[in-house]
């Protein structure tokens, strides 16, 4: 499961790309990863914290008693393994903030029987600001 955040202004990134090369290319790399670790830190926040208003559940194995989030609300952690499951890779002009784990994608998008609980694009929207000024900043760090 992952979703894509990508540049607003398309043009002037790839022009900055001809005019200042490997210079402007190791900035940009530097942006995209710097929030890429900031997405994969909110995801996991958001996870971990925050207000859940959904169901009561009585579990077994071991005994405890989870509070699910409410449609709308990021995923209530209940065992961890969906904040363990969700995995940041760094690639050349690229980063993945994902979950090796399927039912990521449904509690993100929901499903026929059940409303979406995201948290992977609400941390995009939240991230999405910072990484444009660090590809404005990077431009302007190119060309001086």
């Amino acid at each position: 499961m992952t979703v894509r955040m990508e540049v607003e202004n398309e043009a002037e990134v790839r022009a900055a790309l001809r005019r200042y090369g490997a210079k402007f290319e190791r900035l940009l790399d530097r942006a995209i990863n710097a929030t890429a670790l900031d997405v994969d830190r909110t995801v996991k926040k958001k996870i971990q914290r925050g207000p859940k208003t959904g169901e009561v559940y009585n579990k077994t194995r071991p005994n405890r008693v989870h509070r699910a989030s409410a449609p709308g609300q990021p995923p209530a952690t209940d065992t961890g393994r969906l904040v363990s499951s969700i995995y940041y890779r760094r690639g050349r002009m690229s980063a993945t903030v994902g979950s090796s784990l399927a039912y990521a994608y449904y509690l993100e998008f929901g499903t026929t029987k059940m409303r979406p609980r995201p948290a992977w694009v609400p941390s995009v929207q939240e991230n999405r600001a910072k990484f444009n000024d660090r590809i404005r900043e990077a431009i302007r760090k190119a060309a001086l």
